[in-house]
């Protein structure tokens, strides 16, 4: 929670805190002291149980009673005073003196599970983003697609998800064909991922994301070489992984591998499932535009890594909450 109250008072926001966790942060940093704000409806409590994890020897009976004494302590006045003083309120809920949001309606909870179903989906959506965007840019995305060509609902998505995410997000943009990036290479990278407002020059990453949006059509041309790139944009933000963010990649196609030369499907989920690592979590997402897409190979590729998931869009203004909902359902991994 520390964590997440720095980033807040360095790029603005919201972020769920207890009040004790509040009164410390602005306790320690003075300079940037961050405002309570606690709903009208109350807020809940939360209890702190001595619990005595002592297997049951010899030591139990002692670590049992050094947990009553120590429960009787904090229940006297002296207990309460320094329990106040470090920003815990009593039993009774009553505001602490001279400091604190003050009188607060307690909220009782009935649903546990819905509790800690909520508070689970909190703890991951309150990470702001980290995203690499993979764009198809094959010789298909000229194809049209209702008023438009495929590659069009892709500069238009930019356009409508962009406002979607907040400044502190960090995305990045890849466009891929077969070759793209040169001989071998079927990837070229456009944007390396930056927090969204970030400078560069006289514009912004979010900006930047925008102009690279309505270039992508002089990029169309050439074969879909999705294997090695998936591939590479998993690797790429594993290695730069940062624990602070949700770390994932997105990954927008409109057809099948067609790279004789690049790695299998076979190569390609073994890969994912043998790298992945639990303590550098990647989402790799898929997202087929068009009935085109192969759906069926777009779901392997992201059941390869935990939490991730696929869908298909049909117009612009579906890719964007897709993915926004695709990312929230990483939850469900956690």
């Amino acid at each position: 929670m520390q964590e997440r109250l720095e980033e807040v008072a360095k790029t603005g926001g919201l972020a769920v805190s207890t009040e004790q966790q509040l009164l410390d942060y602005n306790a320690k940093h003075p300079d940037t002291t961050l405002a309570a704000l606690v709903p009208a409806t109350g807020a809940p409590t939360l209890n702190y149980p001595i619990a005595v994890t002592e297997p049951a020897n010899d030591r139990h009976a002692d670590a049992k009673r050094s947990g009553e004494v120590l429960a009787e302590r904090l229940s006297g006045d002296r207990g309460r005073e320094a329990l106040a003083a470090a920003g815990f309120r009593g039993p009774d809920f009553a505001p602490l003196q001279g400091n604190g949001v003050g009188a607060v309606e307690a909220l009782t909870v009935n649903d546990l599970t819905a509790f800690d179903t909520a508070m689970r989906r909190y703890a991951v959506l309150a990470l702001p983003s980290r995203m690499l965007a993979v764009l198809d840019v094959s010789g298909s995305m000229k194809f049209s697609a209702g008023p438009t060509t495929r590659v069009g609902l892709l500069s238009q998505a930019i356009d409508n998800g962009l406002p979607l995410f907040p400044e502190n997000a960090q995305i990045g943009l890849w466009a891929f064909s077969i070759d793209k990036g040169g001989p071998g290479q079927d990837w070229k990278e456009l944007l390396p991922i930056r927090t969204l407002g970030e400078k560069v020059g006289d514009k912004t990453q979010r900006q930047l994301l925008a102009d690279e949006g309505h270039g992508l059509d002089a990029l169309v041309g050439g074969g879909t070489g999705l294997y090695d790139t998936a591939r590479a944009a998993f690797r790429k933000v594993q290695s730069t992984y940062d624990p602070h963010y949700i770390n994932s990649v997105v990954i927008i196609t409109d057809g099948s591998n067609e790279d004789p030369n690049g790695i299998s499907l076979e190569q390609l989920l073994a890969t994912l499932k043998k790298e992945q690592d639990p303590a550098r979590p990647v989402v790799l997402i898929t997202l087929g535009i068009t009935e085109d897409a192969d759906a069926t190979v777009l779901k392997q590729i992201s059941d390869a890594t935990p939490g991730a998931g696929s869908r298909v869009a049909r117009n612009a203004d579906e890719i964007p909450n897709i993915v926004i909902d695709l990312i929230k359902a990483r939850t469900t991994a956690r």
